[in-house]
């Protein structure tokens, strides 16, 4: 059993679906299914049960998968702690929550890793979850998320914090209004970040708890996709404050709206941990 078996079988866990779960890992399904199939064997035991919702995990498979992200996180911390030991050259990995590049201070940051040439940057961005998980299993040093994660054993510091804001075109009912509430928005066609974005769930959630479920006609991967599409009078689109206004589009304030907030995060017992503190006070 290695690092890579278990890591093939954390993904069919969490996609429930071979094919797509051999995509992600650049495998075949069958190869795929063989190595499921070997774990299975080894362990004694079947992981997965076929239906119609695709492969759901038995009672095995649900205490596997708990117990194999123990291991994974387990053997990245000895690995981080052999790799400072041996004084081997250090990767300093960062992790971007999708959209927080747009408004972190990327310039920082790379003068950071210019005056620690002992230190080789790897880049990466993803959906918020899966940041915070990487952060929290140390597959990464540090990591901007979206909102203040209460996750024990992580420091947590306030990067940035942005207006979101809702953007109308010239002539929509709204375009004079000095500030909007939720409620306003009912039955008007909305322009959204995709659901890869912590501000999709958090568009749903305040909708529904002033009564009523958005109307999302549109779900973009990246936020000058919004700006493009209000323009087109497709829908009005409510995002961060990314853009300024001009004769075309304006950003409308929100009455009572969150503020985007982009934390920097990083475990406190990593083995990088005080090149992470180092990192979080020069960015701030």
């Amino acid at each position: 059993m290695n690092t890579r078996n278990l890591k093939c079988f954390q993904t069919v866990y969490e996609e429930h679906n071979l094919q797509t779960a051999a995509s992600k890992l650049f495998l075949s399904p069958q190869g795929l299914s063989k190595i499921i199939k070997g774990l299975e064997d080894e362990c004694g035991t079947q992981l997965f049960n076929r239906s119609k919702d695709g492969l759901m995990p038995t009672e095995s498979g649900k205490v596997f998968y708990e117990k194999s992200q123990k291991i994974i996180k387990d053997i990245n911390e000895m690995l981080s702690s052999i790799e400072v030991v041996d004084n081997k050259e250090k990767r300093f990995r960062v992790g971007f929550a999708a959209g927080t590049i747009r408004v972190i201070d990327i310039a920082r940051i790379n003068n950071f890793m210019n005056d620690n040439p002992e230190l080789v940057a790897s880049w990466s961005e993803y959906e918020n979850k899966k940041i915070l998980k990487q952060v929290i299993n140390d597959e990464i040093s540090f990591g901007f998320v979206v909102g203040k994660p209460g996750d024990p054993g992580l420091s947590v510091q306030l990067v940035e914090a942005i207006d979101v804001v809702l953007y109308v075109y010239r002539g929509h009912r709204l375009w004079d209004a000095a500030q909007v509430e939720i409620k306003d928005i009912k039955d008007e066609p909305i322009i959204s970040m995709n659901e890869n974005y912590h501000i999709y769930q958090d568009i749903n959630n305040i909708c529904q708890v002033n009564g009523f479920m958005p109307e999302i006609v549109a779900k973009v991967a990246e936020g000058r996709s919004i700006y493009r599409l209000v323009k087109s009078e497709i829908g009005i689109g409510i995002c961060p404050q990314f853009f300024e206004d001009n004769e075309d589009i304006r950003a409308i304030p929100i009455k009572d709206a969150y503020k985007w907030e982009i934390y920097g995060v990083y475990r406190t017992d990593s083995a990088d941990r005080e090149l992470a503190k180092k990192f979080m006070n020069d960015l701030i």
